[in-house]
């Protein structure tokens, strides 16, 4: 859509009011029992002039939304496609990442202009965390697609039903489906950049996406998906690629038995359960990586 190459600042406003709910006159409603649906979320548009709109995305829950990202944060890896891994952000998409989105809060995520967008299929694609209630609970990806302008229309129905309006509607509490949070990647990149300083390109990209698997799959002591610590075990990750390449490990079972040993010395024997999943996960990785070093 408009202003999609260069920077977009940031702008947030306050104390919006859902202004799109049924249009039968109360006295109807009342009788045939009929509550008006509440959006949880919901795209607003604010017209700049004659010829553009600014869209925004509101809050419209009683929660303060740790992030709001109207980008992708996630993609399938080519080699295996059934693995979700990181979509590394533009400085466009960094400069729209929202934090603390208080309530009835709206920010802007997009611009649209009515000669340019009319005639095309446009797509807005939005994360964000819900705690709204335990159903709601988890990270949402809202896809809504419109072939020519966007209206304001509802993202999300309070409840987590999808709207019409909308194509997808999905929360990712699948570990295999959580995506890289937006927090989290500036130390990404931090323990990515200190690991290439140490080891070649290949054994670091090895340790960030081990570390990736552990955050995303959020066992051990401390949860780390929700609180923000990607890095809360990228020291174990870093001893087990280190152990993955000096051991050549050639099976799932093998690769289980370095996590655990690891684990066993970091928090204590036994202390750790490492779910298979993720051991099998990990010698994908490690089959990935020997593969690419042989070439």
């Amino acid at each position: 859509m408009t202003n999609t190459t260069n920077t977009f600042e940031q702008k947030r406003i306050d104390n919006l009011n859902w202004s799109s709910g049924s249009k039968l006159p109360k006295s109807i409603q009342d009788k045939v029992q009929t509550k008006p649906k509440i959006p949880l979320f919901y795209l607003h548009n604010e017209s700049i002039d004659n010829y553009e709109d600014d869209i925004y995305f509101v809050n419209n829950s009683d929660e303060t939304l740790s992030f709001v990202a109207p980008y992708e944060l996630m993609k399938r890896d080519l080699d295996y496609p059934e693995v979700v891994v990181a979509a590394e952000p533009s400085e466009r998409d960094i400069s729209l990442t929202y934090t603390d989105v208080l309530p009835k809060q709206g920010v802007r995520i997009d611009r649209q202009h009515i000669i340019y967008d009319s005639d095309y299929l446009n797509q807005i694609i939005v994360y964000t965390m819900s705690r709204a209630s335990k159903e709601m609970w988890g990270i949402w990806r809202l896809n809504v697609c419109e072939k020519g302008m966007f209206s304001s229309c509802p993202l999300l129905w309070e409840g987590g039903a999808k709207p019409l309006s909308v194509v997808s509607a999905d929360k990712l509490n699948d570990p295999k489906d959580r995506p890289i949070l937006p927090c989290v990647l500036p130390i990404r990149q931090q323990l990515y950049q200190e690991w290439i300083n140490h080891y070649d390109k290949a054994r670091a990209s090895l340790m960030r996406s081990i570390t990736d698997m552990i955050y995303r799959y959020d066992f051990g002591i401390v949860g780390c998906y929700y609180n923000d610590t990607w890095d809360e075990y990228s020291s174990e990750a870093e001893q087990i690629a280190n152990r993955l390449i000096q051991g050549d490990a050639d099976s799932v079972d093998e690769v289980l038995a370095m996590m655990t040993a690891v684990y066993d010395v970091s928090f204590g024997a036994g202390y750790t359960r490492i779910p298979m999943d993720v051991a099998e996960r990990i010698y994908g990785l490690w089959l990935n990586y020997k593969s690419n070093a042989n070439k």
